[in-house]
């Protein structure tokens, strides 16, 4: 969890904000705002806290420590779709939001749990372009980017559940033998 909140909340964050603040008319004057802008922060700040709370207080709940996680990996998608279908026309890269589930279930589950939960990131978020007729012309330029962005997120999942393995097997390798 340490990980996760030191490395992809900032991320996100700032993924958001800059999505915000570069693509409004007048950042400084929210009263103007386009309505998806401000329930993305009210989104993001709800995510903040809830993700703040799980990080304070999993070594509290010691026992329930891998219900957490899993709770943690369902947040962080549910708060992806609906920050990804509010800013997606107008900040490209919200993508990444869809990552930030995959990596925490590679830092946390099984290779197969991690597989599972990339694909649905993946799927949902080519849904959502579906939607927004992104495919509507046939593959195109778009509908190709998509679906590497989607192939992205199951291939970085992976990695990062590898990552994790090969550092597991490091730090039991290193473990004096009784």
């Amino acid at each position: 969890m340490q990980m996760l909140n030191r490395y992809f909340a900032p991320f996100a964050l700032l993924l958001i904000l800059s999505g915000i603040w570069f693509t409004a008319e007048n950042p400084t004057d929210v009263r103007h705002w386009d309505p998806s802008y401000k329930a993305a922060l009210v989104i993001l700040v709800c995510s903040v806290i809830v993700n703040w709370w799980f990080a304070s207080n999993t070594y509290r709940f010691i026992h329930w420590a891998r219900q957490l996680r899993r709770v943690q990996i369902r947040l962080d998608f549910i708060w992806a779709v609906p920050l990804f279908w509010l800013l997606q026309p107008f900040w490209a890269p919200s993508w990444l939001l869809f990552v930030m589930a995959p990596a925490t279930a590679a830092l946390y589950t099984s290779q197969g749990e991690t597989l599972l939960t990339a694909f649905v990131s993946a799927l949902s978020m080519l849904a959502i372009y579906y939607k927004r007729g992104v495919f509507d012309g046939g593959l195109g330029p778009a509908g190709g980017m998509s679906i590497v962005h989607a192939s992205f997120i199951v291939v970085f999942s992976l990695f990062v559940h590898g990552l994790a393995q090969a550092a597991l097997r490091m730090r039991d390798a290193a473990l004096p033998r009784i």
